[in-house]
């Protein structure tokens, strides 16, 4: 069943028009920070809003960038791939490391600092700043121009126009509102996109179930019933028992695979700067934490529970087929499989006004994802690197200090562009693909190790040092030798001898604990090679939460 394309004028419209609305939303962030008393309260603003935010425009935010298109095709193929037991592969992680943003919400409060990178400074020095920014910035900005990428290959078929202009022409308008009005810019389209992305998982989610509902119905059974007959995929070969099928909430054949997730992905994810800087730019501790519960439960409602939906249901409405013996995705869904159940779903199930409603939501939806990230990795080089580095050594103005980080925020939405083209390269294209999924394991390696011990008294700079380059060595490393030289084929000592062996091999994410071990080890080492930090250094972590804004950002600036 395919309906009839929708005329590239309607796109084109519809996407002016959205375009025309964020640039009114850049416009009256600009407004409103030119309009501060000072220099310092602009540069304040544009980075976080004065921290001004109520909860719920906390909630939606962090709920709207955590809307990746990446990460909900991965969830949508992870239980198409391997049924109900596919919730262990992203969902249940997403969902654990949601919690643990919303215990974290009130200790980052207690520390006069914006980002992370400086947070680190505060509590270490200067050096830990400046190391983890570099890491931040490769993390963030590999996913934010592999959104620009996703988004563009749905939108370019249907404006009529290549990929690549599509890239340039999308990430237009994203660099001029940031630039206008940056981290208050971000969060207000924020709100929108997330009511875009809610239409988008809670239509799709109950039209498949319908759908589904319908064929089983039409078998004289049900959807439970048929999920029950259908025998796993598992494309991946991950160790599960043959013998399970799709209602199999636990397929796998030991323990080793979801310990193995939860140690290599929940720490960076729950990590995430994007939910760190929004809970701080909250108006008080009481609302970051609401604001917090506010994300967990829209996360839970309209991400995970209709991601996860869209791909169990896809294995009735798009049933796997049999190719020489092997059960595989089903052909409908193209070379990517199950990661194209939504596209193909919309395409071949929605009639044509849906179905252009649908593609539109989708692509612009996406553009709160690029947004947040570069404005992530923008502040991680103007704030934490060129203004201790470049901007104060030299004496610059708070005038001249905001006009250059406009300018940057512009900069790495045009790095995001040549990735996000080289992504479109076929001789680049799969590096590109693995530095992606590197980016989480290095999110827990190489920045988590160091963020988690900013409580701990004991740590001093060299620990989180040697952590932070431990954990980044450590996962690089372990990554090109996981995927690049053994191909997966390999056996490691102790966990092996627990869980089997293979165990961690057939994980896919042995370099995501490799490095996260390498990384404590780092910290441990370090910590305890150096002397007690100084009172002065344990002073900059307050005994409570830190609601007076006056008091933060004169506190921070020392």
């Amino acid at each position: 069943m395919v309906n009839a394309d929708v005329s590239p004028l309607w796109y084109w419209l519809v996407f002016f028009a959205y375009i025309v609305f964020l640039i009114a939303v850049g416009m009256n962030a600009y407004k409103k920070q030119k309009s501060s008393a000072t220099a310092e309260e602009e540069h304040n603003d544009y980075w976080i809003t004065g921290r001004s935010q109520p909860a719920y425009m906390v909630g939606m935010s962090v709920a709207s960038g955590w809307m990746l298109i990446g990460m909900i095709t991965w969830m949508t193929w992870a239980t198409y791939d391997l049924g109900v037991s596919g919730l262990w592969v992203v969902a249940i992680p997403w969902f654990i490391s949601n919690i643990w943003q919303f215990l974290m919400a009130r200790p980052l409060r207690r520390i006069k600092a914006i980002s992370q990178c400086q947070m680190l400074e505060k509590r270490f020095g200067l050096p830990a700043r400046i190391l983890s920014a570099p890491i931040n910035i490769f993390s963030y900005t590999i996913w934010s121009a592999a959104e620009l990428y996703a988004a563009s290959l749905i939108m370019a078929p249907a404006l009529g126009i290549s990929i690549e202009a599509m890239i340039i022409i999308y990430a237009i308008p994203i660099a001029v509102y940031m630039w206008m009005g940056g981290f208050r810019s971000v969060i207000n389209a924020n709100v929108v996109q997330f009511f875009m992305g809610a239409i988008i998982f809670t239509v799709t989610s109950v039209g498949i179930f319908l759908t589904a509902h319908g064929i089983a119905d039409a078998q004289g059974t049900t959807i439970w019933g048929m999920l029950q007959a259908q025998p796993i995929v598992n494309s991946l070969a991950y160790p599960v028992d043959a013998a399970k099928n799709s209602t199999s909430f636990f397929a796998y054949v030991s323990l080793s695979f979801p310990i193995i997730v939860m140690l290599g992905l929940v720490p960076g994810w729950a990590a995430a700067e994007d939910f760190w800087l929004k809970a701080q730019a909250a108006r008080s501790t009481a609302e970051a934490r609401r604001g917090a519960l506010y994300s967990l439960t829209f996360n839970t409602l309209i991400i995970v529970l209709p991601a996860a939906i869209i791909g169990i249901m896809g294995l009735i409405v798009f049933p796997p087929e049999t190719v020489d013996g092997v059960l595989t995705a089903a052909a409908a869904l193209g070379d990517k499989g199950a990661y194209n159940i939504i596209s193909v779903y919309i395409n071949s199930y929605m009639p044509p006004l849906l179905k252009g409603l649908m593609i539109f939501l989708l692509s612009a939806h996406t553009m709160s994802t690029v947004a947040n990230y570069s404005n992530v990795t923008a502040m991680n080089l103007s704030y934490d690197v060129l203004q201790p580095l470049v901007y104060k050594k030299r004496n610059w103005s708070d005038v001249k200090i905001v006009k250059y980080s406009r300018l940057v925020t512009v900069f790495m939405i045009g790095i995001n562009i040549l990735l996000a083209l080289l992504y479109n390269s076929p001789v680049m294209g799969a590096t590109l693909n693995d530095a992606y999924f590197l980016s989480s394991g290095l999110l827990t390696a190489g920045i988590s190790v160091m963020l988690y011990v900013l409580w701990w008294k004991r740590a001093t700079l060299l620990g989180v040092m040697l952590g932070g380059l431990f954990g980044t060595i450590g996962t690089f490393g372990f990554f090109i030798l996981e995927f690049k030289v053994w191909k997966s084929v390999y056996n490691t000592p102790i966990w092996d001898w627990v869980f089997g062996a293979g165990s961690m091999a057939n994980s896919y994410l042995g370099y995501c604990v490799v490095g996260l071990v390498f990384g404590i080890a780092g910290v441990i080492i370090g910590t305890y090679a150096s002397p007690p930090p100084s009172k002065e250094l344990l002073a900059a972590v307050s005994d409570t939460p830190i609601d007076n804004n006056e008091e933060f950002f004169s506190g921070m600036n020392l």
